[in-house]
């Protein structure tokens, strides 16, 4: 298994020497685009973005990116240039900042509740709209994850002309419930083991962040990661999602191990303003099942990373990210 293993990971270096030009384009914001660097402030915090506007398209609709959890970059460390290049080949404009004290962001993100976040958002909608000139029907947030907590009240607060959501969670408690059960069943274990733990382990985190125990004795959270959650435990998207006026598509991808996509689809396909979908044999951030499905960045394996960086746009579920442009440029005309 071991020397299979390697002789894989050899076959993909010797693939990614002759493809090298294809890759490192995939993994690079798109050279022919409008870039402009951009700062806006939010609570007295300095934030940095980058827009990127299509070529040769006249008042192209723009997406506001709102990342999922952890301490992102605008980029996410370049895992979001594929989708990017994509949109952008779409007629789609990106914008993209620095999470709160990540990259060129001044501030903490792990400071944060999710009402912070959504004013984040807000806040950079407006700067676009108000500061930049860009008519608020062509701009929309498109969010990953933890967005499903910002992203409904932040299009509802601005007017956006859409939104686009991917993987989005609906109740913090019960998402968390969700992932571990999954993790469980990876390893193994049995159904009756997996309720067991499941119920232990939602006890075990109301008791340290609905009751005001601290996380004292815990080697595997931090801190500021422990206020941080119990800042946003109680957090639940259901009012601001049934509440909604603005289109939104909402893809979950069938293989999900982090939100249960039964729960998110059920939520918003009670609101007629929604187009949603349960993307077959994906994962969480729509990439292919078969070959990416790992819960977090820790879990890749160096065979599915460098996967990931021939595969480029091709990592993601067959037709989604021309599904994800066409919808938006759709909604913004």
């Amino acid at each position: 298994m071991k020397r299979y293993a390697v002789w894989s990971v050899l076959a993909l270096l010797g693939v990614m020497v002759f493809a090298g030009v294809g890759v490192t384009r995939a993994f690079e914001v798109p050279a022919n685009a409008g870039i402009s660097e951009h700062v806006f402030t939010v609570q007295g915090q300095r934030l940095a973005g980058t827009l990127v506007l299509p070529p040769k398209v006249d008042a192209p609709p723009i997406v506001l990116i709102v990342h999922g959890d952890g301490p992102q970059d605008r980029w996410s460390d370049s895992t979001y240039l594929p989708l990017v290049n994509a949109l952008v080949a779409g007629g789609v404009g990106v914008f993209s900042w620095d999470k709160p004290g990540i990259g060129q962001s001044d501030g903490d993100w792990l400071a944060q509740s999710m009402a912070d976040r959504t004013k984040e958002a807000v806040t950079a909608f407006e700067y676009l709209r108000d500061q930049r000139g860009f008519a608020h029907n062509t701009l929309g947030f498109l969010g990953f994850s933890q967005a499903g907590w910002v992203v409904p009240k932040a299009a509802t607060d601005t007017g956006a002309g859409y939104a686009v959501l991917i993987g989005p969670a609906v109740n913090w408690r019960r998402q968390g419930a969700y992932y571990t059960s999954r993790r469980l069943e990876r390893e193994g274990h049995t159904a009756g083991e997996i309720e067991q733990a499941v119920a232990d382990n939602l006890a075990e985190n109301d008791r340290m962040f609905q009751d005001g125990f601290t996380c004292a004795g815990r080697d595997d959270i931090s801190t500021s990661r422990c206020a941080f959650v119990r800042r946003n435990y109680g957090v639940d998207a259901t009012e601001d999602v049934l509440a909604m006026t603005t289109p939104t598509l909402v893809l979950m991808g069938a293989d999900d191990l982090n939100v249960d996509p039964s729960e998110t689809a059920g939520l918003y396909a009670k609101n007629p303003q929604h187009d949603v979908r349960i993307v077959p044999q994906a994962t969480h951030s729509l990439l292919r099942a078969q070959h990416f499905n790992f819960q977090t960045p820790a879990d890749w394996t160096v065979l599915a990373g460098l996967r990931f960086l021939l595969s480029g746009s091709h990592a993601y579920a067959p037709g989604v990210l021309d599904e994800i442009s066409r919808w938006v440029v759709t909604r913004a005309q």
